[in-house]
Formats: structure tokens, sequence, C-alpha cells
């Protein structure tokens, strides 16, 4: 019988007693504490197409740790998986990245037509370079061009090392991958199938260029990696082969516990606080009174909260509020990955109380949320941030999202349930949630309830 859970924990296992990753504990999911870049990553890898962006310093095992478990999980050798990555740098061409006409065609004779001009990765299918099927003949007497794609287009495994050394123009085909889940090239289409998404990205250098913010958007979770502390430098000192010889140690799941894993996440559910957490998490960040429909996703420009927006506003100043503390709102886009990653993470920690899933929330939101967002500059230079602690101050957010979701909003929470159940009228809702100073109150309840009058 498959157990791709038993097989994750021995691998969890064996990078560490092969030194191949030893980082620090630094992810607190309720009483227990794990290593946050690795476990991130191997949430992301049980889920199909979400992408996983580790964030940090040259020499901080992002690569590395993303191909050893790219080894694990598709079966393959490190060698092959690192001969699967592409890396940034500005003469990166489209051509070496997903592919390129087959010159073959115009020297031999023509094939037959198969009334596709589509191709796809078979599902569990290990890389490969071979052409995409022939295509149907256009509207000219010509065949439709045929196209050789490339190992990492067909792969199932995708790594793009160093994104940030692609121009923006670059950045464009992974923004198109991501979203449509499938490349195009000289009027040919390959279809991508589930597959896993990693990036990597260093700090800014001179040679790198920002992200996009639409990139970003599609970017699913980023996780800081840090260098190595002192016990874990003397640990990486006892390592005497190289990684590739230690890599071949590493336990690895068979293609059909890899394609098990993103059901068995299906399969964990989410109660109704874990739900209610969410999307008032989403809520807090985006509502704003003096945004057009309260949506902060639709301020451009200088109309932004760190430009003067909430001065006056009732709601600023109040340490409790998060929608001045944040620019931009967050696209349902964040729901849905707060709601895969919990259940993932959830998952490899074999945790399945309801308030065991409230405290996977509170460490995975933060990851999921905090490279979408711009902080107010006023408050992340005051301490504990000192301009510097993004994350920790995108968490603390969550933080007081969650309490107050889960407390303080309880009553308000029932009023409105009460009414959407027809157990009191909406009119008494309305007057009742009027006594409450919050912005969900306000902006979604009270407004949702006028439409229901």
């Amino acid at each position: 019988m498959h157990d791709p859970l038993r097989k994750i924990d021995d691998l969890v296992s064996a990078l560490e007693e092969l030194r191949l990753h030893v980082g620090t504990a630094d992810l607190r999911v309720g009483d227990r504490k794990v290593n946050g870049q690795l476990y991130v990553a191997l949430a992301n890898a049980c889920l199909r197409n979400r992408a996983a962006l580790l964030y940090g310093g040259m020499g901080a095992n992002k690569t590395t740790l993303v191909n050893l478990l790219g080894s694990a999980f598709m079966g393959l050798s490190f060698d092959e998986v690192e001969n699967l990555m592409i890396t940034g740098h500005p003469e990166q061409t489209e051509e070496k990245i997903v592919g390129f006409i087959d010159p073959r065609q115009w020297s031999c004779p023509p094939a037959p037509p198969t009334g596709s001009s589509r191709s796809s990765v078979p599902s569990g299918s290990a890389p490969s370079s071979s052409p995409s099927s022939p295509s149907s003949p256009s509207s000219s007497s010509y065949d439709a061009i045929q196209v050789l794609w490339t190992p990492w287009a067909r792969s199932r495994w995708k790594v793009i090392n160093e994104i940030n050394r692609f121009p923006s123009g670059k950045q464009n085909l992974f923004l198109e991958l991501l979203q449509k889940r499938k490349v195009n090239y000289a009027g040919e289409t390959l279809e991508l199938g589930d597959t896993c998404y990693f990036a990597t990205m260093n700090p800014d250098f001179s040679a790198t260029y920002p992200l996009d913010e639409a990139l970003l958007d599609r970017i699913s979770i980023s996780v800081p990696a840090t260098q190595p502390d002192f016990l874990a430098s003397l640990a990486l000192a006892e390592r005497e082969r190289e990684v590739d010889e230690l890599a071949e140690s590493l336990p690895r799941l068979s293609p059909e516990e890899f394609d098990l894993l993103p059901k068995m996440v299906a399969a964990v559910s989410l109660d109704s606080q874990v739900e209610l957490s969410i999307i008032s998490l989403l809520r807090d960040f985006t509502l704003c009174e003096r945004a057009p429909a309260f949506d902060k996703t639709q301020l451009s420009g200088g109309s932004k909260p760190s430009r003067g927006l909430c001065a006056g506003c009732h709601y600023f100043n109040n340490p409790e509020v998060c929608c001045w503390q944040i620019d931009e709102g967050l696209s349902d886009r964040v729901r849905q990955d707060l709601r895969s990653y919990t259940r993932a993470l959830a998952l490899l920690l074999g945790l399945g109380g309801t308030e065991e899933k409230i405290e996977v929330l509170r460490a995975v939101a933060p990851y999921v949320i905090w490279h979408r967002l711009s902080p107010n500059r006023t408050m992340l230079e005051r301490p504990p941030y000192y301009g510097a602690g993004r994350l920790q101050y995108v968490k603390d957010l969550v933080e007081k999202s969650i309490n107050r979701t889960l407390n303080e909003r309880g009553e308000m929470n029932m009023i409105f349930a009460r009414a959407v159940d027809g157990d009191i009228s909406p009119r008494e809702a309305m007057e009742e949630l009027s006594g409450f100073d919050d912005p969900i109150a306000r902006l979604d309840y009270v407004r949702a309830l006028e439409r229901m009058v």
C-alpha cells in the first residue's frame, strides 16, 4: 500500500542525518516547531499548480534543497533534477526556456496530420525533450510548425533559479505560464498538466530586476532562507561527501505516491472557524472606507494609505485595525492559497482538530501574504521592525486579525449568521450591527443585509 507521508517523514530525517539540510526550527505551529524553509517547500510539493518562492542570500541552501526534494519526489537523480532547472540572466531566451522550432521538419517528408495542434505532459511521466505531436495542417497547404519542447517545459517539477535576474519582459513568460498552465510557442501549445513550481530569489543586487506585482500575486507562498547558524555550521563541517553522492541515499516516492499527495491534501477538511478566519483575514487587509467600492485593490498611484489616504479616517492609528497599516488589498488568490497550504501543512504534521488547524493557519498565513504587500513605512521603521522586519510585521497583523475574529467578533458574526439563516430580520440585524465599530460589520455585513431588505 502506498504511504507517501511515511516516506516524507523518512525524507525529513534523512536530510538532517546526511547534513543536507540543517535549518533551525523557526516555524511554530501550536506547541510544535519545525524548519519553515523545509516544511513550506514540502507543503508546496504536496500541491499542484502552486508556486513557492525561496528568498534569501547566496549559499542559503535554496536551490540545493529544492533540487533534493525534486530528486526524492520525482524519483530522479540529483543531477537529472539539476539539469532540468533554468537560471535567470538577461540573455536567457524563450527558446532556451520552453522550446524551439524543429529544423528537421523542413528536411524530412511531412508527417501525416493527427488533428490536434496541442501536446501535453503525461501524468507521472519523466521529463522528455522529444518533439510535440505532429500538428494538423493549417488553412494553407503547409503543416503547422513542429516545436521541440525543452525538458524544463515538459517536466512536472519546474524550478526557476534566481528569478529576479530575468528582466521584466522575460518575467512575463512565467506570469503567463502560472496563469494559463500552458505554454504557447510558434502557434503550438503545450499543456503543462499538474505541476510543482519553485523559484529562488536573491536580495536586490546590481544585476537583479524587481518582480512585477502581478507575478508576485501568482507566487503562492514565499519563505526566507537564512544562513546556517553556529550549530548548523558545525554539523555541515562533518559532511565529507558531495551533495550528489549523499542524495542517492534519500528515500524516493513512486509516481503513484507523487500523484496521490494532492488527493490526500484535498481530503483534509477545514471547518467553519478556519474558513471564517481566512475570509476575515482577507477582508481586514482589503477593506478601505475611502477606496472605490471599499476595495483597496482598486487603489493606484498616490492614493495609498502610506501617502495620506487615511488622514482623518476614523480607523487611522487604531493599532487593532489592519487596513491603514498596509498599502495593498489581497486578491481572492490569497484565499485559495491559504486554504491549500493550511490543508497541506496540517496533513504533513498530522494535525486534524479545529484548534490545531487554526494554529496551522496562523503559521502559514504570513508566508502566503508578506511578499504581496507593502507595509506602512512609518510603522515598519519603528521598533521592533527597524525597517527590515517585514515578515514579522505581517505576522503581527495576521495574529491580530485571527484573534479578533475568534474572540471580539463572535457576537457580530452570530448576528449576521442568524440574519442570513432567517432567524431574525435583516433590518433587526442591521440595527444590532450598527453598534459594532468594526470595518467588516460596517462595510461588509451591513451592506450585504441592505441588499437583502
